[in-house]
């Protein structure tokens, strides 16, 4: 590896600092940042070869995530991709993401002979004791995300679900893949990929980033990265996020409004399926605990489907 080729792209980096710091905001010091682009280009030489544009954008990703990107730890990798450098998320990420928001997310996979229980839905939970020393096959994994005043999302996978994932990554063809490492690799790529899963129903924008993006190389085999509007980039085509980065309103800072009746929640209830499940879980979760059950019926006969029914016409169509 020429040092006069990691000067070069210091030097190209350096004058794009302005452009990350405006999206870094407070979560590290842009010249970390550039610290860390530098430190994954050092450890993995290989992406010197790769479009220098792609690496740029992969630099302005981390940026729009706040996530360090030297490999050492275990937030984010940049890895050669098709002759481009490829932003990849790694499990400790997704926890970081979440836990800016006030939200803890913890996972696992599951072996033969664990004990594990778990149920989804409004009353969604996990037990999972794991025996000791356990080394059996792994038959699912699981991510759960808690959060004070917040109903629990739970995601769980079976093992066919993880090798499907697997099966779809180009990455997984390659013998130093993560996902042939039966030791460590294996077991993290499937926490991880159940983790991503949770994104779907979290009302984290900027997690659901992260997630699309991953899911495009991961499952999808297409470069992906973030532009400085926060808007997925998926091989030039730019895939608007389905939920917009906006201040929260009053009624979402407010403790539950103890005041409304039973029907003043079920019309918000129905107008928040509209928009699809994000939304119906936002305004669910400000409902007084005790006037939940009264609503139960029309939430999982009406507005749960309704909300499934908006979520898939907003799917991008391929």
């Amino acid at each position: 590896m020429s040092s006069n080729a990691l000067v070069a792209l210091e030097s190209q980096l350096t004058p794009l600092a302005p452009r990350f710091a405006q999206v870094l905001g407070k979560t590290m010091p842009v010249e970390r940042l550039i610290r860390t682009v530098m430190i994954s280009v050092e450890r993995l030489p290989a992406l010197l070869d790769c479009d220098r544009q792609s690496i740029f954008n992969s630099a302005m990703s981390a940026a729009c995530l706040g996530l360090e990107v030297d490999g050492v730890t275990g937030q984010a990798y940049l890895i050669p991709f098709k002759g481009k450098a490829q932003l990849v998320i790694g499990y400790k990420g997704y926890n970081t993401l979440a836990a800016r928001s006030g939200i803890t997310i913890t996972g696992g996979v599951v072996r033969e002979g664990d004990v594990f229980e778990y149920e989804l839905g409004s009353s969604a939970f996990v037990r999972h004791v794991p025996t000791l020393g356990n080394k059996g096959r792994i038959i699912a994994a699981w991510a759960s995300a808690t959060a004070k005043a917040r109903p629990a999302v739970v995601v769980v996978l079976d093992i066919d679900e993880l090798m499907a994932v697997k099966n779809k990554s180009p990455g997984a063809k390659r013998s130093d893949s993560p996902w042939n490492d039966t030791a460590i690799g294996f077991p993290a790529m499937c926490e991880k990929t159940a983790k991503r899963r949770l994104a779907r129903s979290l009302p984290l924008n900027i997690m659901q980033l992260a997630s699309r993006i991953d899911e495009a190389v991961d499952e999808q085999g297409h470069a992906a990265w973030i532009g400085p509007d926060k808007n997925v980039v998926i091989e030039g085509e730019v895939i608007p996020d389905r939920q917009e980065s906006r201040t929260p309103t009053v009624a979402e800072i407010l403790p539950p409004d103890e005041d409304k009746s039973a029907a003043e929640w079920d019309i918000e209830l129905a107008e928040a399926a509209t928009k699809g499940k994000v939304e119906l879980r936002r305004v669910y979760a400000q409902i007084p605990k005790d006037m939940r059950p009264t609503l139960q019926k029309a939430l999982d006969t009406r507005n749960l489907p309704a909300a499934e029914k908006a979520d898939a016409a907003m799917e991008p169509t391929q």
